[in-house]
């Protein structure tokens, strides 16, 4: 992405409505996730569970002609912790710091700015240093309390409301969607919000979400009911999406031995209902598993909401909303994947339109070095002039090197 379209998409991404500061909680909140490696475990055997991983993420990007070679770098720590009180009460507080280098950070000003303008209601993000040469973030994605009595869960503050069942597109998701490309982000954005689930039986629950804003046009507030009927795992949704109403369903079975799964989401404006039309957005997919251990997948989506939002490059690299989920009206995607060795897997995905001419091509390799060390080569190859046209450099290859504790 060439300096002047990085600049305007900067300006275009902070364009944000008021929200809450809250600096004081942050910073406790913060302390206290640092201070645990410093603990004694003595004290803190008993309630606290840390985990987390270090990753080395080379990216190469290189443009058609093989003449322009841009290497970009971050070094990336993550940080998860649970805390169990009682047996009713736990904590989750989970932090990822990353430092950028390279030629993005070098000829991208204002960059600070995009990584430290949290969307969500209380401010967790910070930037640390920021420079010319480099610039060292951090942001805590999971801070949440959560309650369990019986069949009763009640999560509040920052966490992962999960509510699709297709894999690249999710309709159904009214909370934390999510950029597909951007795969170095496993466990997706949080977000802040008090949810619930009553467990009826072991295949049917009741959940309930409230994302907080500082307006109700800024809020998302739904319900959804999940049962089981037939060996499919079915789910209803209906609520209040920003500024529209949303009916829902989800579905993920079998077709004899193809998983078969999608979403269905209808939106439609809640000012002046009547005079309004609404979208529908809707994806389905299929996936199986061969008996030499091919694995494939496919998946289509409609996206009735489609809408113009700028660059289509950088809007593929941030979260899309749940009634407009791809840079077009249509989309698909395909892959394959197959394990040369226990310990080594190949794939190759293909992401595109059919009502645009562009196709991105994933291929990767993955290697366990140990039982906690792991290599992958990954590569995005964007063709077609509807992305190329917004990028000088569209074929980047991706080296990442990941030591998990």
């Amino acid at each position: 992405m060439n300096c002047t379209q990085k600049r305007e998409n900067i300006a275009r991404s902070t364009k944000q409505p008021p929200k809450v500061r809250r600096t004081w909680m942050s910073c406790v909140f913060l302390l206290m996730i640092l201070s645990v490696p410093f603990s004694s475990k003595a004290q803190l055997t008993d309630i606290v569970e840390v985990s987390g991983y270090v990753k080395e993420l080379g990216q190469l990007s290189i443009d058609n002609g093989f003449s322009t070679f841009r290497y970009d770098n971050i070094l990336h720590h993550r940080l998860e912790t649970e805390w169990s009180f009682t047996s009713n009460f736990e904590l989750n507080a989970d932090i990822r710091t990353r430092l950028l280098t390279g030629y993005t950070v070098r000829n991208s000003p204002g960059l600070d700015v995009l990584y430290e303008n949290d969307p969500d209601l209380v401010d967790l993000w910070w930037v640390w240093a920021d420079s010319d040469k480099l610039l060292l973030h951090s942001q805590i994605d999971r801070l949440h309390l959560s309650y369990y009595n019986g069949p009763l869960e009640i999560y509040a503050g920052r966490q992962r409301i999960n509510w699709g069942k297709t894999y690249v597109w999710n309709p159904n998701d009214l909370f934390n969607n999510y950029a597909f490309l951007d795969f170095d982000y496993e466990e997706r954005p949080g977000v802040d919000a008090v949810s619930m689930i009553y467990n009826l039986d072991f295949a049917s629950s009741i959940e309930t979400a409230v994302k907080l804003g500082d307006t109700f046009e800024e809020m998302v507030i739904a319900g959804m009911y999940r049962t089981n009927w037939k060996q499919y795992d079915l789910q209803f949704i209906a609520g209040h999406y920003f500024d529209k109403l949303t009916l829902g369903i989800g579905w993920a079975g079998y077709i004899k031995d193809a998983g078969f799964k999608g979403e269905v989401s209808y939106f439609h404006p809640e000012d002046n209902g009547s005079e309004s039309k609404g979208n529908i957005t809707t994806t389905v997919g299929l996936d199986y598993m061969f008996s030499n251990s091919l694995y494939a997948q496919g998946e289509l989506l409609y996206n009735g909401g489609n809408r113009g939002r700028g660059s289509p490059v950088f809007e593929l690299l941030q979260p899309p909303s749940a009634d407009n989920l791809f840079i077009t009206e249509t989309g698909y995607y395909l892959n394959a994947s197959y394990p040369l060795t226990p310990l080594t897997s190949i794939s190759g995905g293909i992401l595109g339109s059919f009502d645009e001419e562009f196709v991105i091509l994933i291929p990767q390799i993955s290697h366990s070095l140990t039982n906690n060390i792991d290599f992958l080569v990954l590569a995005q190859l964007l063709k077609g002039s509807f992305l190329t046209e917004f990028i000088d450099t569209p074929n980047v290859l991706y080296f990442r090197l990941k030591w998990s504790y």
